[in-house]
């Protein structure tokens, strides 16, 4: 190889190295900046973690998936309530949130976490389950209804699907992701759930459970 094809490669080699470092330090940053949207005051204060938790009336050994794990908002709370005994798996397609939710557990010594790259079809939960949760991330799924079906096998006998969204006022940018109750409804029932319960006290969302 002679001094100038060498260079060039040496050139091109560079390139890409930069190109790649830039791109996940782009992803970091947008983790990161997802993480904060995730963990405003205002959000938090929104949401009624704890009774959400406790409305779900979740029992110390039980399985749980929380899809769409984000910033483990509720994960980490599930799974002191579960103990030692029971598991909570962080479902998310964003390795940056996922490493995030590792963190945040480790620090807080919370050792019956684990985290799951779910497809965008598919959560790719490792077993079957007794509940999903699904959390403010129904919206940023696509088709809905054929992904819905698919929660089936993942739950065991008797497992429950609970599902908070949006019903009032939308965030900026999500006009297009609006979706009503009443669809939530259709698809549900022709995956074969039925609502068991159905919760008001959320002020922007509704709050309801199938199994």
């Amino acid at each position: 190889m002679n001094c100038r094809k060498f260079v060039s490669l040496l050139f091109l080699i560079s390139v890409f190295t930069l190109s790649a470092l830039a791109q996940q330090a782009q992803q970091r940053r947008t983790a990161e900046e997802y993480i904060k949207v995730l963990e405003t005051e205002r959000r938090i204060e929104g949401l009624q973690i704890t009774k959400v938790i406790e409305t779900l009336k979740i029992k110390p050994g039980q399985r749980v998936g929380d899809l769409g794990t984000g910033s483990g908002l509720f994960t980490r709370p599930i799974a002191k309530k579960l103990g030692n005994k029971g598991l909570v798996y962080a479902i998310d397609i964003d390795p940056g949130l996922l490493k995030h939710v590792e963190k945040t557990a480790a620090a807080e010594k919370i050792t019956n976490i684990k985290t799951v790259l779910a497809a965008e079809d598919d959560p790719k939960i490792p077993e079957k389950v007794d509940l999903i949760i699904i959390i403010d991330t129904l919206h940023h799924i696509g088709n809905q209804g054929p992904y819905l079906k698919g929660l089936k096998k993942y739950l065991k006998r008797g497992g429950r699907v609970a599902i908070v969204d949006f019903s009032n006022e939308w965030p900026a940018g999500h006009e297009s992701m609006r979706y009503s109750l009443d669809q939530l409804e259709s698809w549900m029932k022709d995956a074969g759930f039925k609502r068991t319960e159905k919760h008001d006290f959320l002020n922007n969302n509704f709050f309801v459970i199938y199994k």
